[in-house]
């Protein structure tokens, strides 16, 4: 009987070893099958995959993606979402005479005509930079604030991208960020020139607790309104008429 066991044993897998089943060879024609056509799917979603992403580049080159900065409104009816240029000949023609401030004429005139641009009063400017730097182009706060119109390092990364600034302790780059700054927050908050000057001095967000008190001004504010008081009474006791 242990005979017949081994030589059943050795009658399977010689026939199997030696001519495989019929089963068998349908099973491996259809596996075959299967993986042919699943590397010629395979391929064919590779090639569309490829195909597609190279029209996102093409389309990318063709039209590259802007910053769009959302306008907060303007009480002028005038957005700036950039800055203008400065297409004057001189500020001269537009009525400029120098305040006796220790600051180099040729500022005070590219200030003046920026100001004019931005439908902004010069003399406001003026006493903004009074009050921040002392007319001082070169200072830097132990807050980070640079320059003339002290420009936190906050917002140097977003100013260059949008003026291409490249250098926050030069006066006429420092004051065109400045008064981009400026220029906006009047196009949000209206004529309201204190809450425009707390809001530039403490940001938006400092400034919006003490509106929450119902407090519409504080010390920065009052003090940049009675230096421009002091700069639009010096312009007329000099017989000029200021024109912004």
């Amino acid at each position: 009987m242990d005979n017949e066991k081994i030589y059943g044993r050795n009658i399977i897998r010689s026939s199997s070893a030696g001519k495989p089943s019929k089963a068998k060879r349908i099973l491996t024609i259809m596996l075959a099958a299967v993986f042919a056509i699943g590397a010629i799917l395979g391929s064919v979603i590779t090639g569309l995959i490829v195909h597609n992403h190279d029209k996102s580049v093409v389309k990318e080159n063709k039209a590259p993606t802007q910053i769009v900065y959302s306008p907060f409104g303007s009480g002028d009816n005038r957005v700036f979402t950039s800055e203008m240029s400065l297409d004057w000949s001189s500020g001269k023609d537009l009525g400029f005479v120098p305040l006796d401030v220790p600051l180099d004429e040729n500022i005070q005139e590219f200030i003046f005509c920026l100001s004019y641009g931005y439908n902004v009063d010069w003399t406001l400017v003026m006493a903004m930079i009074e009050c921040e730097s002392g007319f001082q182009s070169d200072v830097v706060s132990n807050t980070g604030d640079y320059g003339l119109m002290q420009i936190n390092e906050i917002n140097h990364q977003w100013l260059s991208e949008v003026l291409g600034i490249t250098d926050f302790l030069d006066a006429k780059q420092n004051v065109r960020a400045g008064l981009f700054v400026l220029r906006k927050l009047f196009e949000k908050y209206g004529d309201d020139t204190h809450k425009v000057l707390m809001a530039y001095n403490m940001g938006e967000y400092g400034a919006s607790k003490l509106w929450e008190q119902e407090i519409f001004s504080n010390a920065y504010s009052e003090k940049v309104s009675e230096i421009q008081a002091k700069f639009q009474n010096q312009l007329k006791g000099n017989g000029e008429n200021n024109v912004n």
